[in-house]
Order: structure tokens, then C-alpha cells, then sequence
């Protein structure tokens, strides 16, 4: 008994050290099974490659058995409130007016391009006269303003700010603000912007879409048959260019006008020249559909020699400050530059004095 009095107490305090590290690595797991899908999600969010597949190997199994206890309801519903969490390939909604595929042909120049050429003594058929698909804006007024959405990447961030500045000064003009930083047209596993551009197309709001994607496109892509290509590849350029031209698809049709914002230069010559490129496939695209034009703003923002400086004139003669220091993004007088060369476009569009 007296040896029992002895050890007792002792071997009871031994066991609290015990029990408290059993609770911390107990609370450890929960924590790491209540954040597992967004671990996953962080790692699938990084550019395709071994360190991208080492680490989704560590979380997977984590994430399944979150999804097996549903642990990641929760976050699932923030997720779909915020657009996020979908599949890392790009699919496309069926454009809309038609169930032809993305970059698809104007009706009649398709007919025409399947129609034989008559033979010879058979009277020549009267051409079939190509639609005119180029949108008629409405003037707008107090009472009824045009309504706009602009929004994208990063980028469109200070920009969108300051064009909705400037429609506010309208008067006839409605704008909504809608960027989604760190998004882009490569990744629809962080960001779904065909989901969500589908959405706000069917809801029939909006008269004209302002777009700015590209600062964070310059990364792997993936096709929709699971092929991963690189930046600078064959195979990347072709996948890119779909989505491009499927987005200006599906956001046409209706009436409504689509102006696609170009990247600006770069403080980093190489990234300057991705932005170019990315740049060429956004005017290609919006060339071949009437509903699209193309706003290069990368005029607007090199000196004379056609290099890159942060400080430029303004249009009012002042020197200025317009890009961040991080040598990519707009400030406040960048944006309104910018903004300023969208109003133009759009004003004339729109008939707005």
C-alpha cells in the first residue's frame, strides 16, 4: 500500500504530459482534415510539375477521407459562393443562339463555304449577303442607363476602378466591378470563368463586357484530353487561342459588345514579350467576330523609343506616375488612362456625347 501511495500521484502527473500532447496532435489532425480539400486546392492551384505532383500526393489522402466525414462542406459552400473549386479543365457552355461550337463560322459564310460552285451552263445563284452581327448600342439615358460589366485578372483591378470613376461622371452609365485577382483563362481550377461568365450572360443584365485576362496566364495549360503543354509550345498556343475565341463566343450574341482590354508592357523584357503574344491572339480572335474589338493599351503606355517607364506625360502634359513598382500593374493614373481610352471606344459605340 505504501508503495502504491508512493508511485501513484507520480504516475498520474506523467500522464497529463501524455494526455496533452494525445489532445494537441489530436487537434492537429482535425485541423489538417477540416483544411485538407483547400491544401489540395492550394496544391493543384500550382504550376504544373514534379513539386505541384509531390505535394498533391501528400494531401490527397488527407482530402478523402475529409470528403468521406464531409468535413469540407464548409468550405465547399464558400467555395461555390466564390466561383472556386471546379475542375482544372476549361469547358465551355454551349454558346449561346446556336449549338455551334466556339469559334464557330457566322451562319452564312459557313452555308456559303458548303455550298458547291455551280457547274458549268447552270445560272450563278445570287450570293447569300452576309449578316451584319455587329451590335447596335442603344443611347442610353438617366432613366435607362447602358449597362456594363468590366472585370478579369488583376489587372483589371485599378482599371475597373477608375472606368467606374469615369461612367459615374456619365450619368448614363451603369457599371459593375467584378475582378477576380490571381485568375486568368489557364487556370478554371482556382477561378471558373466560363461557369461564370455563362451565368451573368444568362442572366441578361449586362449590354457590354469589358475583359482583361493575361498577367497570370503565362503558365501550363491543360487540354481537355489531359495533355499538359508549356508556355511557348505549339500545343499551349492552340489550347489558349480556344479558350480565347470560345469566351468571346459565349459572351456575343444578343446585342451585346464585347471589348477585350490588351495587356500593357512590362517593366521585364520577358515578360513583356509573353504579354505580346498573348496580346496577338487576343486581336486575331476579336478580328473574326464583329461583336468583339480589341483595345490595345500597350501604345498608351511605352515612351517614344517604345520602352517601358513607370513615369509618363499624361494626356494633360503632366509627367506622372503610372505603374506600380511591382513593374506590372496600373496605378490610379494608369487606370484612368486606360479607362479613358475604353470611354472613348465605348462612347462612340453607344452614341454618347
Amino acid at each position: 500500500m505504501s508503495g502504491a501511495t508512493r508511485h501513484g500521484p507520480r504516475q498520474r502527473l506523467g500522464a497529463r504530459p501524455r494526455r496533452v500532447f494525445g489532445v494537441m496532435v489530436g487537434g492537429l489532425l482535425l485541423a489538417v482534415l477540416l483544411n485538407a480539400p483547400a491544401l489540395e486546392q492550394g496544391a493543384e492551384s500550382m504550376p504544373y510539375g514534379r513539386e505541384r505532383d509531390f505535394w498533391l500526393a501528400v494531401w490527397k489522402p488527407f482530402a478523402a477521407v475529409s470528403r468521406t466525414f464531409y468535413l469540407d462542406e464548409p468550405r465547399n459552400l464558400l467555395d461555390r459562393a466564390l466561383g472556386r473549386g471546379g475542375g482544372d479543365l476549361f469547358e465551355l457552355p454551349a454558346a449561346p443562339g446556336g449549338g455551334e461550337e466556339p469559334g464557330r463560322e457566322p451562319p452564312a459564310t459557313a452555308q456559303a463555304a458548303r455550298t458547291p460552285a455551280p457547274g458549268r451552263g447552270t445560272p450563278a445563284a445570287a450570293p447569300t449577303p452576309t449578316p451584319d452581327l455587329r451590335p447596335r448600342l442603344r443611347t442610353p439615358t438617366a432613366a435607362d442607363p447602358l449597362r456594363v460589366w468590366i472585370g478579369g485578372d488583376s489587372m483589371s483591378k485599378v482599371l475597373g476602378e477608375a472606368f467606374l470613376r469615369q461612367a459615374a461622371e456619365t450619368g448614363v452609365i451603369a457599371a459593375t466591378h467584378d475582378p477576380q485577382l490571381s485568375s486568368g483563362l489557364t487556370r478554371p481550377d482556382f477561378f471558373d470563368w466560363p461557369g461564370h461568365f455563362n451565368q451573368l450572360v444568362q442572366s441578361g443584365r449586362y449590354e457590354v463586357f469589358i475583359v482583361m485576362f493575361g498577367a497570370n496566364d503565362s503558365q501550363g495549360i491543360k487540354t481537355p484530353d489531359g495533355k499538359i503543354f508549356q508556355p511557348g509550345e505549339e500545343g499551349w498556343t492552340a489550347e489558349y487561342r480556344r479558350r480565347v475565341a470560345g469566351v468571346m463566343d459565349l459572351l456575343g450574341g444578343g446585342n451585346r459588345l464585347v471589348l477585350w482590354v490588351g495587356q500593357p508592357i512590362m517593366r521585364s523584357a520577358e515578360f513583356s514579350e509573353r504579354m505580346a503574344a498573348l496580346n496577338a491572339i487576343y486581336r486575331e480572335e476579336a478580328a473574326k467576330r464583329p461583336w468583339v474589338q480589341f483595345i490595345d493599351l500597350w501604345p498608351l503606355f511605352t515612351t517614344p523609343s517604345g520602352g517601358y517607364d513607370a513615369y509618363l506625360a499624361d494626356d494633360d502634359g503632366q509627367v506622372k506616375e503610372m505603374r506600380h513598382p511591382d513593374g506590372v500593374h496600373l496605378v490610379r493614373a494608369g487606370g484612368e488612362r486606360a479607362a479613358r481610352a475604353i470611354m472613348a471606344v465605348l462612347k462612340a459605340e453607344a452614341k454618347i456625347p
